[in-house]
């Protein structure tokens, strides 16, 4: 999950292509017909076009590839504050501790690799990284982490344990309040180190692994990533795994139940932004121990697995709160609000209000037109512009948006017929586009539906579904999450999923509407065709 170093390597190539889209003369693969001395090419601007924005609310969390955590604070959105909770899971799923004598605990270390970029190696071997997936690189935030005691189930008992339980971002007071503190402290990560508890920071150091050779020297044994590397409290892994009451580790379901995982509580110190993307799943607990008949050291690992959930506590500011409120699903926005995680989607009709049959007069007029005059449509694209006024007080935007079918809730056409890739694979499907571009002071997202419109215009019997835009993590993951607020509502509606790929990003923009008077800003929809 490169965000930083992504975009670095990706960028300069979507610009090139972004300008090369600008050019009146464009073609869209496949089309092969502009140039021809028989032909006009000429541009159709749609004239009615409504986007307006809209609150997710509480957003399903689990089943992330990646997830959030620590603190994102920006003058725009506001502050969001992001938790976080996980089950554990033996590695080989059957009982680690069924065959060791008499264990002492020595240390138990919580290790979670980072995304990070190597930039330099020196004459001694020493390594420099850059983080990726990290907002506000200065930032401080609290960090506590308490065993937690809410047991996340595997199905959903509503459904007569016929789904998979959703949980969603709005359980931090339910999770919080279930927490098991142990000894005085509470928190099992209480060491002397501040840097892995009251001032928690991701670093971007490499860790040193030392051993003494024959010769009792100290020499370097091993070289590690940047990660997250914090000592928790070996009593309580002593207690709870060595002295776990008879039958508590023979499966992992009654080892779930009896240890329902850990719980990373992040609180805001006031010290800005400091949030990353992280691969819980790849994170693991090591609990070092020795046995009276064995003199060397020994390792039992537990894995970061089963259930884990994302846990977000907003404090939006009166701007974004005020700006979702006002929404006018009827006539437009001027403003469109689009932010990840627990944030907002915009939602697009295209050509606009339908008549009484429940179809756009525009379209209708349209179809007739094109079909009367032998239109050949070579590309059809929306033109999303960022309010930048706003958008250049922060540090990080969102590089990419996504446009989907909100009614049934699968990508258009145009995504799934691009297979256009790129060496990472954030900039697959390009032609397909929704990348962000800069020029002559102007930064804008451009997204290509030419599919979408052609089968709008020359098929009279397919639905004009409302369209739905938001911030995505990543091109390539295509599933829905449930929005808790649309649960109950009908097939119909536009509202009740969002992409797990927006549900994943922490980010958010604003972008122009259809309702603004910035008019050379305005989102619009533009046609390329030609005719005899």
């Amino acid at each position: 999950m490169k965000v930083v170093s992504w975009s670095r390597k990706v960028l300069p190539l979507f610009v090139v292509l972004g300008l090369y889209s600008c050019d009146d003369d464009f073609t869209t693969v496949g089309s092969g017909i502009v140039g021809d001395e028989n032909m006009n090419a000429k541009t159709y601007s749609v004239q009615n076009v409504v986007a307006y924005s809209r609150a997710t609310g509480p957003i399903q969390s689990n089943g992330f590839m990646v997830n959030s955590l620590g603190v994102i604070d920006n003058p725009v959105f506001g502050k969001s504050v992001v938790s976080y909770v996980t089950q554990l899971e033996f590695p080989a799923g059957t009982n680690p501790t069924a065959d060791i004598v008499s264990p002492t605990v020595t240390r138990v270390e919580l290790t979670i690799p980072y995304f990070s970029t190597l930039k330099e190696t020196d004459e001694n071997g020493n390594r420099t990284f850059e983080l990726d997936s990290l907002y506000g690189k200065t930032g401080k935030f609290k960090l506590d982490i308490y065993e937690s005691g809410y047991y996340l189930r595997d199905f959903d008992p509503s459904t007569n344990f016929e789904e998979v339980q959703k949980y969603y971002t709005d359980l931090y007071n339910e999770i919080n309040n279930a927490k098991i503190p142990f000894g005085a402290d509470g928190r099992l990560n209480n060491s002397t180190d501040v840097a892995q508890n009251d001032e928690f920071y991701f670093s971007s150091a490499e860790h040193i692994i030392y051993e003494i050779d024959d010769d009792g020297e100290e020499k370097i044994k091993e070289r590690v990533n940047p990660q997250m590397k914090i000592e928790l409290n070996k009593n309580f892994f002593q207690e709870k795994i060595f002295h776990a009451p008879a039958g508590q580790m023979d499966s992992e379901n009654a080892f779930k139940n009896y240890f329902r995982g850990l719980f990373f509580r992040v609180e805001d110190i006031g010290q800005g932004s400091h949030l990353m993307q992280l691969d819980f799943s790849k994170g693991k607990i090591t609990v070092y121990y020795t046995t009276p008949i064995e003199d060397e050291e020994k390792t039992l690992v537990l894995n970061l697995g089963g259930h884990r959930v994302s846990l977000v506590q907003n404090q939006f500011s009166s701007e974004y709160q005020n700006a979702l409120t006002s929404s006018n699903p009827i006539s437009g926005d001027e403003k469109l609000y689009i932010k990840g995680s627990e944030g907002s989607l915009a939602y697009i009709n295209l050509f606009g209000d339908t008549d009484s049959e429940g179809v756009s007069e525009e379209l209708e007029s349209l179809r007739e037109t094109a079909e009367n005059e032998n239109w050949l449509i070579n590309e059809a694209y929306l033109m999303v512009y960022v309010d930048k006024s706003q958008m250049d007080q922060l540090e990080n935007v969102p590089l990419r948006i996504y446009l989907f079918d909100a009614i049934n809730n699968t990508p258009l056409i145009d995504y799934n017929l691009d297979g256009t890739t790129y060496g990472d694979p954030k900039g697959n499907k390009y032609v397909f586009g929704g990348f962000l571009f800069k020029e002559e002071g102007k930064e804008y997202y451009k997204i290509r539906i030419t599919g979408h419109i052609k089968n709008l215009i020359k098929n009279k019997d397919a639905k004009n579904v409302t369209l739905g835009l938001s911030v995505t993590e990543s091109i390539n993951i295509l599933g829905m999450a449930t929005l808790k607020d649309g649960i109950g509502l009908p097939d119909t509606s536009p509202y009740r999923y969002a992409p797990f790929s927006s549900a994943m990003n922490p980010l958010g923009t604003i972008l122009y509407g259809t309702n603004t008077l910035e008019t050379d800003k305005k989102l619009r929809l533009e046609i390329l065709y030609t005719k005899p």
